[in-house]
């Protein structure tokens, strides 16, 4: 079998068992995808070229769509990208974080059952788990918020854009002091270049609830 090949055998054989639980694949993304009113959840799995094999990196993804809808007034993403771009998304590995490996290496046809167990399994311990805490306002105010340690997510988006936002839907008491931190972080940050879009989002919270 082709490179090609053994991902899509492998893409098939799990689209049968997370079907049950609302996940439909879409095969050219490699991702599953579960759909709601409020948006979506994808169990992703990152192909990576490893000379004449497969290395699978698995990865969780969560779009929450009035956060999205907020983030986009003033993003600087292209429009064609606004209806897809996710809340948050981690590597399963880096959010269970414990030094061990949660990679796959996929290269012949024996591979298959080996990747398709392992990442079942997964699926089942981490990935079902990690959306069912995380696919709320609430909770990912918490976690992006956080004060006492470093959040799981980490990157400019995550650091102020998505926290101010969360915050204000959160209705969390510590909004006006986010807003002041993080607009101190985007002033410093790559010499202002994220602060306009901060700005624009800021302005756009402000006729919400309002």
């Amino acid at each position: 079998m082709t490179n090609r090949e053994l991902r899509n055998a492998l893409l098939e054989r799990l689209a049968s068992d997370l079907a049950p639980y609302g996940f439909v694949l879409n095969k050219s993304l490699a991702e599953f995808t579960k759909r709601s009113g409020e948006g979506w959840e994808k169990f992703q799995l990152i192909f990576l070229v490893r000379s004449n094999s497969w290395e699978i990196n698995p990865a969780m993804l969560i779009r929450i769509d009035i956060v999205e809808n907020i983030y986009q007034k003033a993003s600087y993403f292209d429009k064609k990208y606004h209806k897809t771009t996710p809340t948050v998304g981690i590597s399963l590995e880096d959010f269970v974080n414990d030094g061990k490996g949660y990679r796959f290496d996929l290269s012949n046809e024996e591979d298959i059952e080996r990747c398709y167990q392992s990442t079942m399994m997964l699926f089942k311990k981490v990935v079902i788990p990690f959306f069912s805490q995380y696919n709320n306002i609430e909770q990912l105010d918490r976690e992006i918020n956080v004060e006492n340690r470093e959040s799981i997510f980490g990157g400019p988006k995550y650091e102020g854009n998505l926290g101010i936002i969360l915050a204000k839907l959160a209705c969390n008491p510590r909004y006006n002091q986010l807003e002041s931190k993080y607009h101190c972080y985007y002033q410093q940050l790559q010499d202002g270049f994220y602060l306009a879009e901060y700005e624009g989002i800021v302005e756009a919270l402000r006729l919400v609830n309002s």
